[in-house]
């Protein structure tokens, strides 16, 4: 096992301006993709982790089926096809989280030819409707790939993921690359010639590191939040520092 980091995507940015006229940049670095086969992948394409439920009962019932390509030339994705006994498709996983404590989610959504019946984003309490982004004009709707990011706060120590489509009969829904990853949530502040950086969530082993060109890093603390990080910024004309949260990866 050995500790490394994944998805380095930038995640809650901000400017602080110190005395001096010394700019600081700070950012959260996004981590550990909750999701257990996000893509559909598995096993060669599968829908292994998740569950699958419909809202009607019918004897025509096939539920949402793994189709190919998926997103950007990926071999997979989850296709919501018609039902013609009607009723919502229902794709589901149930993930660990912290209460209190921020995700970042982000996923790939098509509308196939359009016009679909409906199609909603569920992450515990909070939900979106995804049909509204493909609409383009009256009775024109975009057709192609779409990207969605939402920040959610979890509330409970499980929080269920979901996606619930009913698809038109000239149509079909399609999702794929789904990820679920916690922000370090910080704050960081210039007290005289020392650089203060708090991480208040979430409650997994993080570190800060820091870098004079944003091009090479060095790590200068690792610790559980709540806590604060004091750097002595006399020897730096600018510093930068992000925070990321450690995960364990077998290689």
């Amino acid at each position: 096992m050995e500790l490394g980091f994944v998805g380095l995507g930038l995640g809650r940015c901000g400017l602080l301006a110190a005395a001096g006229g010394i700019l600081f940049f700070t950012s959260s670095v996004y981590s550990q993709n909750l999701i257990q086969n996000g893509n559909f992948d598995a096993g060669g394409g599968s829908f292994e982790n998740w569950q699958i439920s419909h809202s009607a009962t019918s004897l025509n019932y096939s539920g949402p089926t793994i189709a190919s390509p998926g997103f950007g030339g990926n071999p997979n994705y989850a296709r919501f096809n018609f039902e013609p006994g009607g009723g919502n498709d229902t794709l589901s996983q149930e993930i660990a989280t912290a209460p209190g404590a921020v995700y970042d989610i982000n996923f790939w959504a098509e509308d196939g030819a359009g016009n679909n019946f409906s199609a909603e984003f569920n992450f515990g309490t909070y939900s979106a409707n995804l049909i509204n982004a493909f609409a383009i004009g009256p009775g024109k709707w975009y057709s192609g790939w779409k990207d969605f990011n939402f920040e959610v706060t979890a509330t409970e120590l499980e929080t269920d993921l979901s996606f619930v489509v009913a698809a038109d009969s000239g149509s079909e829904f399609g999702v794929d690359n789904i990820s679920v990853v916690p922000v370090p949530d910080f704050d960081a502040v210039a007290v005289g010639t020392n650089f203060e950086v708090t991480v208040a969530s979430p409650a997994y082993s993080t570190i800060i590191q820091a870098s004079t060109n944003m091009i090479s890093w060095v790590c200068v603390c690792t610790n559980t939040p709540p806590f604060t990080y004091t750097d002595c910024l006399a020897q730096f004309p600018h510093r930068f520092y992000r925070a990321a949260i450690v995960m364990k990866s077998s290689q």
